[in-house]
């Protein structure tokens, strides 16, 4: 729900994961999320599609009879224990803390509510090619945290690498290996779509992924009658080739709001597809 809201009513679309780690977006240019005090990390970095309106973001739920309010006090914590830096200047990002309460019919309080608190922090000006490798990095790490379960571990890491790399000759060879991983990915395309375009990703059914098997139109039909709910998650190829090659302008023009094909394909507004397979709708192998 509070990625839901984020997406909705701040027109974020590109996420990364903070758990328990500290982030290097561009280790190179010592772009990087630091952390500032101990205790867990807040739940995302985020930023739109246009690369823009860096966010720092904390959802917490509760279930206390009064509201949100100290859910919202721990979220607003959380969302302060890290500063995103570039060349050690603080970077200017938006805080969002996110406290959500359901309501409940038999038991408990019958009333929904969400709280929100969303400054913007101020931070110095950066150059801005480090400011690209901010976004560019946020992205390489959205795509990897998205095509690796599907299958694709080895280019998901090869784009952490890039983010990673501190050396400029080791970076070299780290993009070459990321340019090749993307040559040699099985490029799917969505059955009389070509509105979509060929994306790299996979079929992800109730059970989980199907990470073993190139599943044919008659075995995406026989998933859905068994009521497995097959969908195709996938990445534009030409969205992850812009993140590797470092192109800001290219990932902003590809990134533009695109309308939903027809009514089954969906698009995430970062390059990202879902698609329901059946009869109806195939994903296959490009040609």
């Amino acid at each position: 729900m509070a990625r839901a809201y984020l997406e909705r009513h701040f027109n974020l679309s590109i996420f990364a994961h903070l758990g328990s780690r500290i982030i290097d977006l561009d280790r190179r240019r010592q772009v990087k999320v630091k952390r500032l005090s101990r205790g867990d990390l807040p739940d995302w970095i985020a930023c739109a599609s246009d690369l823009s309106s860096l966010t720092v973001a904390e959802a917490k739920g509760c279930h206390d009879v009064g509201g949100p309010a100290k859910a919202l006090d721990r979220a607003w914590a959380q969302a302060r224990r890290i500063d995103v830096t570039a060349d050690g200047r603080k970077v200017t990002v938006k805080r969002v803390a996110i406290a959500t309460r359901w309501g409940n019919a038999s038991a408990g309080p019958s009333d929904a509510l969400i709280s929100v608190r969303d400054p913007i922090d101020e931070g110095d000006p950066i150059d801005p090619k480090d400011k690209d490798a901010l976004f560019l990095g946020l992205l390489r790490l959205h795509i990897a945290n998205l095509i690796k379960p599907l299958g694709h571990v080895e280019l998901a890491d090869s784009l952490l690498r890039l983010t990673h790399q501190p050396f400029a000759r080791r970076l070299e060879d780290d993009l070459k290996r990321a340019r090749t991983l993307l040559d040699e990915a099985p490029v799917r395309e969505v059955d009389s779509v070509p509105a979509v375009g060929g994306l790299v990703g996979g079929i992800v059914t109730r059970t989980g992924p199907v990470t073993n098997a190139d599943a044919t139109p008659a075995d995406q039909e026989v998933l859905a009658r068994l009521n497995l709910r097959p969908v195709f998650v996938g990445v534009e190829l030409d969205v992850i080739r812009a993140a590797v090659e470092a192109e800001p302008q290219l990932v902003r023009s590809r990134l533009v709001d695109k309308k939903t094909p027809d009514a089954f394909a969906r698009p995430d507004r970062a390059g990202g597809w879902i698609i329901p397979l059946g009869e109806e709708r195939h994903i296959k192998g490009s040609t």
